[in-house]
């Protein structure tokens, strides 16, 4: 089991590049922006910054969850927004980094709750009872991880990778009915299948580095935008990843970005204005390996 003494490293870079045309000019529009990797203990952000047009005085906090919200007002009238994120990372293949030290002294099920109840994109469901699930908080370690790559062997094996049937607000419950969906639906639906067991888990949002882009390694699904996975917590382990889009337990090729109950707290852009509602967004993603 390569956990938290692992050694290898790599070097990423990420630029995330949001655009949105306005069909009339809008005015006093306010922004929260989740495009900034946090140090953990398995990445090192060495280098980030954020560009803003029009220009914008950027402001930053620490939300809730540990994530980095940057945030800024445009009051002035203008007909596009872009707003571009670069950043270079240094992650390990370590899958997990113990459980850590927690100045919260209650007992699990009370400092995770937010992490074991129902929230706003994952409900209950009937549908996740459907779905064969052997990860229990009691295991050992290695039972542990054994289980949750069963678990997300099932995933892959039952739903599979399909820009086309679910949009962003859609619930699990559209995955189980469509057979497919992407990254985020995945997520969600392993959320409840694993709350349903009474396992604390979190949603993740970040990047998935794809080895084709550099001609080595097996393509992976996801890494044209923004992508999602879950955090499964265990007593001696901490916190661990596993990606049911790609069936893997997370390592060196993901770059974390936010933590949350789920997509509506990790949101890589959040904001209101004044106008006309019709826009239209691109958004483009690219992550290399430079080390």
């Amino acid at each position: 089991m390569k956990a938290w003494s692992a050694t290898d490293k790599a070097l990423m870079m990420v630029t995330h590049k949001t655009r949105i045309d306005y069909d009339e000019p809008v005015i006093e529009a306010h922004n929260e922006v989740r495009k900034t990797p946090i140090d953990t203990g398995l990445q090192r952000v060495v280098t980030h910054r954020i560009d803003v047009s029009p220009g914008a005085t950027v402001r930053s906090y620490h939300d809730y969850f540990g994530s980095h919200v940057h945030y800024f007002n445009l009051l002035e009238a203008h007909s596009e927004l872009s707003i571009d994120a670069h950043s270079i990372v240094e992650t390990t293949d370590a899958i997990c980094c113990g459980p850590g030290y927690d100045v919260d002294q209650r007992v699990w099920t009370q400092r995770l709750s937010e992490y074991l109840n129902w929230s706003p994109a994952v409900p209950f469901l009937a549908d996740y009872q459907t779905v064969r699930n052997p990860v229990e908080i009691g295991l050992d370690a290695d039972d542990f991880l054994d289980a949750l790559r069963t678990l997300g062997s099932t995933f892959a094996s039952r739903f599979r990778y399909d820009e086309t049937t679910t949009d962003v607000h859609d619930s699990p419950e559209a995955l189980f009915r469509a057979g497919g969906g992407v990254c985020q639906d995945l997520a969600h639906a392993l959320l409840g299948v694993l709350r349903s067991a009474s396992v604390p888990c979190r949603y993740v949002s970040g990047y998935v580095y794809d080895p084709v882009v550099d001609d080595e390694g097996d393509r992976v699904q996801g890494s044209s935008a923004s992508h999602a996975w879950v955090q499964v917590w265990h007593p001696d382990l901490g916190w661990v990843g596993i990606e049911p889009t790609n069936d893997k337990l997370v390592d060196w090729q993901y770059v974390r970005i936010a933590i949350g109950r789920d997509y509506t707290d990790v949101q890589p852009l959040r904001g209101i204005f004044l106008g006309a509602p019709e826009q239209t967004l691109d958004v483009s993603v690219q992550i290399r390996r430079i080390g």
